[in-house]
């Protein structure tokens, strides 16, 4: 992803805040003359900042129609974890022969997560969050299973900062996330494969909970 300037990631920040906390509700617009006038900021900068936060998830834009705040329908967002449960339950059949620098990628991984967890930056944590499952499914050692969990994680990014605001449990997602992660490095691939079910069924329960609630 290409880096944005100081001033719009302060401004994309802001717009992730709103996003997450729901004064942006799913399908609002956000244009291009919106931005500029809020934040006075020109055009060029507000470009830089849409552009980011689409790329990351956050925003979705159809040809010719101005950015708008990505919804997901109850099908789109079981076909996404679904999707994810493919890979990274198949990675956790793999684990057990991977290679070291997937394993240290990892750790490391795990490490910058908990790390991000525990501040106050939504996109870190996001960002951080993303990079966790795609070294899971690193694992395996396939990178075009890797690419294809890039982008599912990109995919399910806003949705799961959503859930994640609405609810008090940023220590349980650091417990749920480090005994993955140790099950995975432990090699044990039936604990390995089980928790990925729990974890993604339980998203998916929150994020089913989350449309409902906005109906």
């Amino acid at each position: 992803m290409t880096p944005v300037s100081p001033t719009a990631e302060k401004v994309a920040e802001v717009i992730r805040s709103a996003i997450v906390s729901g004064e942006l509700p799913g399908g609002a617009a956000v244009t291009e003359k919106w931005a500029s006038e809020r934040f006075s900021i020109s055009r060029l900068t507000v470009r830089e900042v849409l552009q980011s936060l689409i790329a990351e998830g956050y925003l979705a834009r159809r040809p010719y129609h101005s950015a708008h705040v990505r919804e997901f329908s109850e099908t789109e967002m079981h076909d996404i974890l679904g999707a994810r449960e493919l890979l990274e339950g198949y990675a956790a059949t793999r684990s057990v022969n991977a290679a070291e620098k997937d394993r240290q990628r990892l750790r490391d991984a795990l490490a910058a997560y908990l790390a991000a967890m525990d501040g106050e930056d939504v996109a870190e944590a996001a960002r951080r969050h993303r990079a966790l499952h795609v070294a899971l499914v690193g694992m395996a050692g396939n990178e075009r299973l890797v690419r294809q969990e890039e982008q599912l994680m990109i995919d399910s990014s806003m949705m799961v900062a959503v859930i994640d605001a609405r609810r008090d449990d940023v220590q349980k997602m650091k417990r749920v996330h480090t005994q993955l992660v140790d099950a995975f490095l432990d090699g044990d691939q039936q604990l390995a494969a089980q928790l990925v079910r729990e974890h993604l069924h339980m998203v998916d329960k929150a994020a089913v909970e989350e449309l409902a609630g906005r109906r």
